[in-house]
C-alpha cells in the first residue's frame, strides 16, 4: 500500500515526525497513517486533572499529530488534499509500530535532543523498531539543511547497495533535489603491516578504484533516474565521521542496515548506529542483505 506510518505517542518529538511524515506523504501521493500505542507502558500516564487524563489520551495524541501533519502538508504543491488515518493499537510500541508498518513505504519515528550536544536518542523503542524492521525506518529531530537541500546517502561497495540507493534517488525525485553519494575508502588492506607507510602511488590508484567501484553501482542509478542530479564525494578514512560532517549540508541521510538473512536481524552496525545518533538531519535506516 501507498502509505507512510508515523508512530505518535504525545511527546514534542512525535509531532515534529508528525509534521515530517506528512510533508513526505504528501509529496508522494501517499496515505499519512498515524499510530499511537495504547497502554501503561507506551508513554507515563497524565498527570490527574489533566485535560489528557483519563483513557482518551492515546486518541488525542493522534488527533494532534493529523493536525499538525496536516499543517505541516498545506504549503506542498500537491493536487490532493493529505489523506489521514489514525490508529490507536492495544499492543506494546515497538509491536504495534512493526504491524501497522509491514506493507508500507516507510515508518517514521521522533527522536529527542542531547541539549547542547550534538545528536539525538532514539531510545529503546526506536532502537528496537530499526533493528527488528523489514522496510525503511526515518528517525526525525530537529536538524537538516531544508527541504532543498540533497538527499545523503552512505554507500558500501563491498555489499547489496540497491535497497539503499533506491530509497536514496526516489526520495530525492519526489522532492525533487539531488543525490550526493558519500563512499569511505581505505588504503589499510593493500598492507601486511597496519603501521605501514603508504606509498602515495598506491593511495592513488586506491582512490581511483574505489571511484571506479562507486560509478559501477551508481551508473543504474543514473540511468534510472536521469533527472535526478548525482554528485559523488570520496573520503580516505572512516566513513562515520564522513557521513556525520557532511550530514550538516543535508535534508536527509539514507544508511543501511545489513540483515544478514536471520528472520529476527538485530544488528545497527556501527557506522548507522552514529547516524542514528549524532547525524545533524533526520536519518533513513534501510534494512538489505
Amino acid at each position: 500500500m501507498n502509505e507512510v506510518v508515523v508512530g505518535v505517542d504525545g511527546s514534542e518529538e512525535s509531532t515534529r515526525a508528525a509534521r515530517w511524515a506528512g510533508r513526505e506523504a504528501g509529496a508522494r501521493g501517499a496515505v499519512l497513517r498515524i499510530v499511537a500505542a495504547a497502554g501503561p507502558w507506551a508513554t507515563p500516564a497524565p498527570e490527574s486533572g489533566s485535560s489528557a487524563a483519563g483513557s482518551s489520551w492515546p486518541r488525542e495524541n493522534t488527533r494532534a499529530a493529523a493536525q499538525a501533519a496536516q499543517d505541516a502538508a498545506a504549503g506542498l504543491a500537491v493536487r490532493e488534499e493529505l489523506a489521514v488515518r489514525e490508529e490507536v493499537v492495544g499492543e506494546r510500541p515497538v509491536k504495534a509500530l512493526l504491524t501497522a508498518a509491514r506493507e508500507a513505504e516507510m515508518l517514521v519515528l521522533g527522536s529527542r535532543a542531547l541539549g547542547p550536544v550534538t545528536g539525538f536518542v532514539l531510545g529503546s523503542v526506536g532502537l528496537s523498531v530499526v533493528a527488528h524492521a523489514t522496510l525503511p525506518v526515518v528517525a526525525v529531530r530537529d536538524g537538516g539543511a531544508g527541504a532543498s537541500a540533497p538527499v545523503l546517502v552512505g554507500v558500501d561497495v563491498t555489499h547489496d547497495c540497491d535497497p539503499v540507493l533506491g530509497f536514496a534517488y526516489e526520495t530525492a525525485r519526489q522532492h525533487g533535489v539531488g543525490v550526493r553519494v558519500l563512499h569511505a575508502w581505505s588504503v589499510q588492506q593493500q598492507y601486511a603491516y597496519p603501521s605501514a607507510l603508504p606509498d602515495p602511488a598506491a593511495v592513488d590508484r586506491a582512490e581511483a578504484q574505489a571511484g571506479r567501484a562507486v560509478e559501477e553501482v551508481l551508473e543504474p542509478w543514473r540511468q534510472r533516474y536521469p533527472d535526478v542530479g548525482t554528485r559523488v564525494v570520496l573520503a580516505l578514512g572512516a566513513a562515520a565521521p564522513f557521513l556525520l560532517d557532511e550530514s550538516s549540508s543535508a535534508a536527509l541521510l539514507v544508511t543501511g542496515r545489513r540483515t544478514r538473512g536471520h528472520p529476527f536481524p538485530t544488528r545497527i552496525g556501527p557506522v548507522t548506529h552514529a547516524a542514528l545518533h549524532h547525524a545533524a538531519c533526520p536519518v533513513a535506516v534501510v534494512p538489505h542483505r
